[in-house]
């Protein structure tokens, strides 16, 4: 029915350089970015007051992880010295709303976002997406530092990184805390779906529908977990798909046709609209 055109560009294994991606530190890179400012990783410290050493410190994988968290873009030359962030629709209300990113519902879309087969973090999407059959929702670190060393061909100690780490810390994910270790034994949790939830997740999943589905009308509910990986990544069973669907429908942001098997998912707003309203819902 649609087809996916997007050539994936996630972010490669080792770009975090072990640090895990502080809540203080992104809303540093998110205030330069509206600045409308760019510059080298030692500029950005100066302004932003992110550490650095003789080379460039947390800059770049605080950059990076803006990226892969969908909050902004690089305008110019990608590969120049000279950085030049952009705000998206989500970072821009990220920082005017919750600038601080202390809202469960922030920090969930940011890791969906990460997840992203498309745009995120590849460790984050081998994990989440990649390896689900593999891993499933609890599993042996060790399983997934096999699964890891397997998709990467390689026996390096380490490989895991930052990714439980930023979920069990504080100044970090730890309210969405996606990831939980105890006695070796990694816990996934589901993305939890509240009615307040209801405007962040639909245009999560219109944002999906755009980048995986450009000019699409419509879209199977297994096209889009195929390809962008919508139920897989949050973890959500039949049961919650369905309280998903019924939520973001209420809120006027999906259509879903029933009538077909498997379902249909038509927009009935636009994505770039949608992303405004994700705290509307927030008492």
């Amino acid at each position: 029915m649609a087809k996916k055109k997007q050539k994936p560009e996630r972010l490669p294994r080792n770009f975090h350089r072990t640090f895990i991606p502080e809540r203080q530190y992104i809303n540093a890179m998110l205030r330069f970015a509206a600045s409308g400012k760019s510059g080298d990783y030692q500029k950005i410290c100066a302004e932003t007051g992110i550490p650095t050493g003789t080379s460039s410190g947390k800059v770049p994988a605080i950059l990076d992880y803006c990226r892969g968290m969908g909050m902004v873009v690089l305008g110019g030359e990608t590969r120049s010295a000279v950085k030049e962030p952009q705000l998206t629709p989500f970072g821009r209300v990220v920082l005017l709303e919750d600038p601080h990113l202390k809202e469960e519902v922030t920090q969930w879309i940011a890791h969906l976002n990460l997840c992203n087969p498309l745009t995120g973090a590849d460790v984050w999407y081998e994990t989440f997406f990649a390896g689900m059959q593999t891993l499933g929702m609890r599993f042996q670190r060790s399983k997934l530092e096999q699964h890891l060393a397997f998709a990467y061909k390689t026996q390096k100690s380490g490989i895991v990184g930052p990714l439980i780490r930023m979920y069990e810390d504080d100044a970090s994910f730890r309210t969405c805390g996606a990831l939980a270790e105890l006695n070796g034994f990694i816990t996934r949790k589901s993305a939890p779906i509240p009615d307040e939830f209801g405007y962040a997740y639909g245009a999560w999943i219109l944002q999906l529908m755009s980048n995986h589905f450009p000019n699409a009308r419509q879209v199977t509910v297994t096209e889009l977990d195929t390809e962008a990986g919508w139920r897989t990544i949050p973890g959500w069973n039949i049961v919650e798909l369905q309280r998903t669907l019924q939520l973001i429908e209420r809120k006027g942001l999906v259509a879903v046709d029933r009538q077909m098997d498997p379902w249909i998912l038509r927009p009935a707003a636009r994505e770039s609209d949608s992303w405004m309203h994700i705290y509307d819902g927030l008492i």
